[in-house]
């Protein structure tokens, strides 16, 4: 049951690391309607850091805050591995008013997934997931054109992201649950998901260690396949050095191509007549095409920013569904397809390198 009102919302975050500190603590950073109010780290010098800078209360053991905290909102941002059980313990001893969000990705398995889905089923509180990217301007962008209709019936999505780099920190290893997967490809699998919008029929993944050290990936392909015929192709990967597309969506009456800045859209707005198949050995004239005649296509190309904001932050979502009685944005039951998907991809996979 949300608490209404106008005061600040209480936040306690788990792990002052990049997520908890560099994301969470820092969407609040400057905000008037959300307060730090609770820490909980290993590492006595981040826990300084945050009391020096917001007078909050600290914690060496994340269960003694969560025992002690009032907080509206727990934030559990720590390694990979420990979301899911940290999340199941909030949710376990959370007060009716308190919500509970779990970094991306919510769990290491479906097994996993289905016991905090169901410790939030028990429990007084509410659970959510930080599957943010649903607010990417881009993916809002493709999913405005999607639902227009230009390019038809979307067939095919692609998604891509590329980089070249290295790393050598705890996301190399899969004892933290580490890896690219995890780590970036959660969020592309979690986008074209929501495009897909049919249940998953079949997943083909391929896991490869380029350039990084340790035993996880860099490199991650993913193909889906849904209910409804339509297939998604996922590529993230940090060991490509020339860029190509963000997006691309194959149509029944065009293609758009997008970098992630700018989209172009080739497609045609004709009635095309029907035809049908000539069960004949041989074409009369020894050309490809229609037997008879010739088809020209009128075809209408645009160009267009790769962007269509959300009106709100991910904040402002929690603000609302904790002060207001909104709903959750993400419903942590619409993440469950995610975590099938990232364990199918990982089944037959083969590491081809090593550095």
């Amino acid at each position: 049951m949300a608490t209404k009102g106008s005061a600040p919302v209480r936040m306690a975050v788990i792990g002052l690391g990049r997520a908890g500190w560099d994301i969470h603590v820092a969407a609040i950073r400057g905000r008037k309607d959300f307060v730090l109010t609770d820490v909980a780290d290993l590492e006595k010098t981040r826990l300084a850091e945050a009391k020096a800078e917001f007078g909050c209360r600290t914690f060496l053991d994340y269960k003694q805050m969560l025992r002690e905290t009032d907080a509206d909102l727990v934030v559990v941002a720590t390694q990979s591995k420990d979301h899911a059980p940290m999340s199941i313990e909030a949710l376990r001893i959370a007060k009716p008013h308190q919500v509970v969000m779990s970094e991306k990705p919510m769990a290491m398995s479906v097994r996993e997934t289905d016991r905090a889905l169901d410790a939030a089923k028990r429990s007084k509180g509410r659970f959510t997931v930080h599957q943010n990217a649903r607010l990417g301007a881009d993916f809002l962008h493709i999913k405005e054109v999607m639902k227009s209709g230009v390019l038809g019936d979307v067939y095919m999505i692609k998604r891509g992201q590329y980089s070249y780099g290295r790393r050598n920190d705890w996301q190399v290893l899969r004892k933290y649950g580490g890896g690219n997967l995890n780590n970036n490809g959660v969020h592309a699998v979690d986008q074209v998901l929501q495009l897909l919008d049919s249940p998953v029929k079949d997943v083909w993944g391929d896991l490869q260690q380029v350039l990084i050290p340790g035993d996880a990936e860099d490199h991650v392909k993913v193909v889906i396949r849904a209910e409804s015929g339509m297939v998604a192709d996922v590529e993230v990967t940090t060991a490509v050095a020339v860029p190509a597309y963000a997006w691309m969506l194959l149509g029944t009456k065009g293609t758009l191509i997008s970098d992630g800045t700018i989209s172009r859209l080739r497609y045609h707005t004709q009635k095309l007549p029907k035809i049908r198949a000539v069960d004949s050995h041989m074409m009369p004239t020894r050309a490809y095409g229609i037997v008879g005649q010739s088809e020209k296509i009128q075809f209408k190309e645009e160009e267009m920013p790769s962007s269509a904001p959300s009106k709100k932050s991910f904040y402002d979502y929690l603000y609302d569904a904790i002060r207001k009685g909104k709903p959750l944005l993400v419903n942590p039951e619409s993440v469950r397809p995610t975590m099938y998907v990232l364990q199918q991809a990982r089944k037959g996979t083969l590491f081809t390198s090593s550095t």
